[in-house]
């Protein structure tokens, strides 16, 4: 691990040394300068500070711990106030002549000593002694060869040559008296089976008492609902509801309101049978949207019996409907009874001579017997319709 870290330090060193020379190699006098610099706070006004020539570098850099160099280096470029950034700038004129003297001689003797081999002995020192530290704090990293056993090792991994690929099985243990999904379909649908046969033994014939004799609807009911089940299956469709009714079963109608009724309802109106057909899905129940269909027809029928406007001058309107013609047999098509008679004897004569044929194989006596009896009561040879 030393070669890595000592690879790594003298990296970060030669970057640093990568800056140009013409820069700021020792910030913190400025930081300290600016720190005992007092400011005005919420103060709109800038701060201006008479010229005192008693204050010593002491007031100025503070007490920043660095020994000041006997004897100040020169660099092979100099720095001066131009090379310096804006913030920078604005902090060198805040000096007094002999700070600003004092701080670019501090600069280009730090300049001198990193260009100075010194510089090269100190750094390898440093790193030196970061290569200790981190041998004394990191321990070694060793993966010992310890192999699964095939118990251990998974389905996966058995036939794996690399010893980072035989890991152990992510998955439980499998448990022989478990049964498979397949097996858990077929009992949930016995369960269900032995649930209905529960009903139908012990609950249906309770239902018994509350039965009540079928009774076709009369003129009081003309209204007929039709609903969709899905035998207990939740389904969007099942909530719908269809009302059917004709208009002239509707009670207490005269002809100009029911032609007005026809007019109200629109497209909903079949003019071959009379028939006026609503549907509504709109609420979760289906008796809230039976209860909404009533309510709509009862609406119908007091708006068709309001007198205020009969709607005379509005015609009807049938563009909707489309007629389906439906072809009849013609009458006259049809067979007359003696023409039936007719077909009746030829079938028995045309049996009659198939049967002689069979009996006898002689066709001129066969011949003989149909001409005998056709002459005594056979079919005439003209057909009627």
């Amino acid at each position: 691990m030393a070669t890595p870290a000592r690879h790594l330090c003298r990296s970060l060193f030669q970057n640093s040394r990568r800056v140009p020379v013409k820069r700021k190699y020792q910030p913190q006098f400025l930081v300290r300068h600016q720190a005992t610099i007092s400011c005005r706070h919420l103060s709109t006004t800038p701060l201006r500070r008479a010229d005192d020539s008693s204050r010593s570098s002491q007031d100025v850099f503070g007490d920043s711990g660095l020994d000041r160099p006997s004897e100040y280096l020169t660099p092979g470029t100099l720095i001066t106030p131009a090379d310096l950034d804006p913030q920078e700038r604005a902090d060198y004129d805040l000096l007094s002549k002999d700070e600003q003297r004092e701080y670019l001689a501090l600069q280009n003797h730090y300049a001198a000593v990193f260009e100075s081999e010194q510089a090269d002995a100190a750094l390898d020192d440093i790193v030196t002694d970061v290569d200790r530290q981190l041998e004394k704090e990191v321990e070694d990293v060793d993966f010992p060869d310890v192999g699964l056993s095939h118990r251990e090792m998974g389905y996966w991994a058995m036939d794996e040559d690399d010893e980072f690929g035989q890991v152990e099985d992510g998955d439980e243990p499998w448990d022989d008296s478990a049964i498979s999904s397949v097996a858990h379909s077929e009992l949930e649908l016995h369960r269900e089976v032995r649930e209905y046969t529960r009903v139908i033994a012990w609950d249906m014939p309770l239902l018994h008492q509350y039965a009540k004799p079928f009774q076709p609807p009369n003129e009081s009911t003309p209204l007929r609902f039709r609903y969709t089940t899905y035998m207990g299956e939740a389904h969007p469709a099942a909530r719908k509801v269809v009302v059917q009714f004709c208009t002239k079963d509707l009670p207490n109608l005269t002809e100009a309101q029911r032609l007005k009724l026809i007019k109200l309802v629109g497209v909903r109106y079949n003019p071959d049978t009379d028939v006026v057909k609503m549907s509504c899905e709109r609420f979760e129940a289906p008796a809230q949207n039976k209860r909404y269909l009533g309510d709509l027809v009862n609406k119908l029928v007091h708006e068709a019996k309001n007198g205020a406007d009969t709607f005379e001058d509005v015609p009807l309107d049938f563009r909707h409907h489309k007629s389906k013609q439906r072809v009849t047999f013609p009458e006259e098509w049809k067979l007359k009874p003696g023409r039936i008679q007719e077909l009746l004897h030829a079938r028995q004569n045309r049996n009659l001579l198939e049967a002689s044929e069979t009996a006898t194989p002689d066709g001129k006596e066969a011949m003989h017997s149909y001409v005998q009896t056709m002459g005594r009561g056979g079919a005439s040879p003209e057909r009627t319709l």
